[in-house]
């Protein structure tokens, strides 16, 4: 059973860096505050400040804080939300998500399984095992759900019958379309081996046995 260490961030630095500031763009808090007493101190006793201009002035400054305070309680939830769905995607480890993809990892013992997006008029759907070196392992024609979609389950056999060893098979799915021979986008379930979150882009990722990482979004079911 995988265990939590599995999530691991992605992208993460290593060793020490030297880091290098930008130049600041704009005026803080503390600046805002620094102007607004200069202004004070310097204003002309003859012509002080009209009042409505210096409550304008705190509004504005009581509006920066606010935003500032809003930044950074939205940049925590964030930050908080994205560690509860690091523990979520920890509870699929383990199990088989189907992706849009023709590469499929074979353990050596349970059968591959998948989808096929099939036009209607589509008929005599098969589909074609490959190993790593580009030969034909297995030609099948793709079964039908109960759904109506065609489907694929290839038991790991060639089309001798012998038991092929574990690794990375490609597969790829062709139909008769209105008289034409065509290939056909199709979906293989691969095991889920950890999870990650890419401090970049600040998603979860999920590693597969078929050596692909791709986004919770990507995954059309959960096997």
């Amino acid at each position: 059973k995988r265990t939590m260490n599995q999530i691991t961030p992605t992208n993460a630095s290593i060793g020490a860096q030297t880091k290098t500031e930008p130049p600041q763009q704009s005026l803080g808090q503390a600046d805002f505050l620094e102007l607004m007493v200069a202004q004070l101190q310097n204003q002309d006793p003859s012509e002080p400040m009209d009042n409505n201009q210096f409550l304008s002035q705190m509004a504005q400054f009581s509006m920066v804080n606010g935003i500032d305070s809003l930044n950074t309680g939205f940049s925590n939830m964030s930050s908080s939300i994205l560690g509860d769905q690091g523990l979520q995607a920890a509870g699929l480890l383990d199990r088989q998500a189907l992706v849009e993809t023709s590469l499929a990892s074979f353990d050596g013992k349970k059968p591959i399984t998948g989808t096929i997006e099939a036009p209607p008029n589509s008929s005599d759907i098969k589909v074609t095992v490959k190993d790593n070196s580009g030969s034909v392992v297995r030609v099948f024609a793709a079964q039908i759900g109960p759904s109506g979609q065609p489907t694929i389950e290839w038991d790991g056999r060639d089309q001798q019958g012998k038991s092929m060893a574990a690794g990375n098979y490609n597969m790829t799915a062709t139909a008769n379309v209105a008289g034409n021979q065509q290939g056909l986008p199709l979906a293989v379930s691969n095991t889920i081996t950890s999870v990650s979150i890419d401090s970049t882009s600040r998603q979860i990722k999920l590693n597969l046995s078929n050596g692909n990482t791709v986004a919770l979004s990507d995954v059309k079911e959960y096997r």
